[in-house]
């Protein structure tokens, strides 16, 4: 039974594996044969009793009941393992999983990758576009950062010319303040190096271009200028309103070109406004031996004197300094401010008048100031890129602040007047006290 058993099983076996079990199958043959060999000869001889077979076995009978388990028991155990590593390794795996898990494997594989790469496709595809995005976006800002408005320009080309015209005013009010102070001490190369050449001077510019011939009842006529009535001059040199106050611009400048076209009649104007209004009639000029010795008070009166011209310069200072900022300018802004004036609403003829030949420094600051700001265009102008509002807001800072420094400017002379007059008050007071301790005696 054991040997069919084997031959059955032997089938499905490959050549090589049924060769090796035929070899263990001898060597458990050759094994059964040598123990059954070994136990025979070893049993003693005894004479026959009478014993149960089933009950007693023999030791050769229980070596042959292992012998034969055991060889069973490998045998099945080999045959299982066979079968089992053959249908494990070739019959399921090999046949069936193996084939269906590469299908498989395949087939996610090429399910998982398209959708990844339609997924990066995708993915590249909105960073690209959102980079083009922002570039438009940062190129449309920088576009409109460097792109500056038409009204920039206006500021930029009306503030190009203030330090020039700021220079000028100051140089404007010194070149007076000179002037008056040379006539009021008689320097020579002045008209008050004489008294009666101050007048005769004065009396003929009056006549010429300031007489106006109905007055006192039309008895001026005998001694005003033939052309007097006409020229549009008279009275200027007493009119302070219409000479000094009114016009935003006064054709007196260091500039010839300027004086010229307007043949100095406004700064003859002013200058004769000027003398009429700080010392009308000069002192007396002084001998020089009159001071050498003070045996008559003449050097106490020349310094008293010479402390009342400077008090008079304070006051006269003021004047100076706003004729200064009237005179005008240059040419160089014309164009531009007759345009700006223009966008106001006035016409070519009083634009003419206003501008005259070349705009003042303060004629620049009204409008810079104030006329620009009365203009719709100008907030409507606001309504533009941050770049250009935060430009025009810089500029309109910058005209605040020379505004500002005008106003500085102007409080310390109301200063110094408001010194020079509580100085005159003061020494009315110190006079006072002088005359009344001299009565006493002291």
């Amino acid at each position: 039974m054991m040997f069919s058993l084997g031959n059955t099983i032997e089938k499905p076996r490959s050549r090589p594996r049924s060769k090796i079990r035929g070899a263990v199958k001898m060597s458990l043959f050759t094994l059964l044969f040598v123990f059954t060999l070994a136990f025979s000869s070893a049993v003693p001889v005894k004479q026959a009793q009478a014993r149960c077979c089933v009950c007693c076995p023999t030791p050769a009978l229980v070596a042959y009941h292992v012998l034969t388990t055991t060889t069973l028991t490998l045998l099945y155990k080999t045959t299982f393992d066979t079968l089992r590593d053959t249908m494990l390794s070739q019959t399921w795996w090999h046949t069936g999983i193996k084939p269906l898990l590469t299908g498989m494997t395949q087939e996610l594989t090429a399910g998982g990758w398209f959708p990844a790469l339609e997924f990066g496709a995708q993915t590249d595809g909105r960073l690209q576009n959102e980079t083009i995005l922002q570039m438009q976006i940062m190129t449309a800002e920088a576009t409109k950062r460097h792109l500056p408005s038409v009204s920039m320009c206006k500021f930029a080309s009306l503030n190009k010319s203030m330090a020039q015209a700021d220079m000028r005013a100051k140089m404007v009010h010194n070149v007076l303040n000179e002037y008056s102070l040379g006539r009021r001490l008689g320097q020579s190369e002045t008209i008050g190096a004489s008294r009666s050449r101050d007048i005769q001077s004065r009396v003929k510019t009056a006549l010429e271009l300031h007489c106006n011939k109905a007055e006192f009842g039309g008895e001026m006529s005998f001694l005003c200028g033939a052309g007097t009535s006409t020229n549009g001059r008279t009275s200027r040199d007493i009119n302070y309103t219409n000479t000094v106050d009114a016009p935003d611009t006064i054709h007196m400048s260091l500039d010839s070109g300027i004086n010229v076209a307007a043949n100095q009649s406004e700064l003859i104007d002013v200058v004769a406004l000027k003398s009429l209004l700080y010392s009308n009639d000069l002192a007396p000029r002084v001998d020089g031996s009159a001071l050498t010795w003070d045996y008559k008070g003449g050097q106490s009166a020349y310094m008293d004197w010479r402390s009342t011209q400077a008090k008079r310069s304070v006051a006269e200072n003021s004047f100076d300094a706003l004729i200064g900022m009237k005179a005008a300018s240059g040419t160089a802004v014309t164009n531009q401010y007759k345009e700006q004036l223009l966008s106001l609403g006035m016409n070519a003829a009083e634009i003419d008048t206003q501008t005259k030949i070349a705009p003042s420094y303060w004629a620049q600051m009204e409008h810079l100031t104030k006329g620009i700001y009365q203009n719709p265009d100008f907030f409507v102008n606001l309504y533009d890129n941050p770049a250009n509002v935060d430009r025009q807001s810089a500029s309109m800072e910058a005209i605040s602040l020379m505004q500002l420094r005008d106003y500085y400017e102007s409080l310390i002379r109301s200063e110094m007047s408001l010194a020079i007059l509580l100085d005159t008050e003061v020494a009315q007071e110190q006079n006072s006290l002088n005359n009344t301790l001299s009565q006493w005696g002291y």
